[in-house]
């Protein structure tokens, strides 16, 4: 099969981020469905794009540790085509020395990555447009959003320091970001199963240096080869890691097209 690897973290929205006309071909990548995900067995294929069904505003249920049912199919569904594109010729791409991949973040924004055998590292995220009221915040040091081998029972911290514009205005803090892998199983989609996929929460704490802090969680399933096959979104200020409205909901749409 090709490999075919949508790592994207941030919110569910309409993918923006111009494709390749044609996109390159991959070398293969085999699930052995061993619970263990390496960095070999989540590439980034640039380039390429998956269809998903995105909503807004869902009712969800993510709790538990073995087993999660997301096949509801539902008519307010949108198909959605998106994936990873090269860092290039964006606005922004010098401002991320190191980087390498721009993954559709939601919102107007793009989160700016690269992957090696440790983790996959968050440069910072920008609007995919500049202007007056452009955004673009930047990590001190990439702050890692997995880490490999991803495994059930894995949790990690880390801080990115942040001295960038939001919304054109300056914005001096921090982002705390802890990430838990809870939970190994199957997960029901419309007319697809994947098994055994690994949920994974992530909290996301802003803190500026002045100002209200805000706060938002996500939870990913993650299957080898495939990378990303759903992922909802809380409301900001959510406290609890099983949220059951998902702000934005995004799940691999099989033989769809947008």
């Amino acid at each position: 099969m090709k490999t075919l690897s949508l790592i994207l973290l941030g919110a569910c929205g309409v993918n923006q981020t111009p494709q390749p006309a044609e996109p390159p071909l991959l070398g293969s990548c085999v699930p052995d469905r061993d619970g263990e995900i390496t960095s070999a067995e989540l590439p980034v294929a640039t380039g390429l794009t998956a269809t998903y069904y995105a909503s807004v505003d869902t009712p969800v249920i993510l709790a538990g540790t073995d087993a999660w049912d997301l096949s509801e199919e539902r008519a307010a569904d949108e198909v959605i085509a998106i994936g990873p594109v090269a860092l290039t010729a964006q606005w922004y791409a010098a401002e991320f020395p190191g980087a390498a991949f721009v993954a559709d973040g939601g919102d107007g924004l793009d989160g700016v990555f690269h992957q090696d055998e440790q983790a996959l590292w968050l440069h910072g995220s920008a609007s995919k447009e500049p202007g007056a009221n452009q955004t673009l915040i930047r990590y001190a040091v990439p702050v890692a959003v997995l880490r490999f081998p991803l495994t059930d029972g894995l949790t990690f911290a880390a801080n990115g320091a942040i001295d960038g514009t939001i919304s054109g205005l300056p914005f001096v803090g921090a982002d705390e970001v802890a990430v838990e892998v809870s939970g190994r199983g199957r997960l029901d989609l419309p007319y697809v199963q994947f098994s055994p996929v690994l949920r994974v929460r992530t909290q996301i704490v802003r803190r500026p240096t002045a100002g209200p802090v805000v706060s938002k969680r996500s939870t990913s399933f993650v299957f080898e080869c495939f990378g990303e096959v759903a992922h909802a979104d809380s409301r900001l200020d959510e406290t609890n890691p099983d949220f059951t409205t998902a702000a934005a909901l995004r799940r691999f749409a099989l033989g769809v097209s947008p």
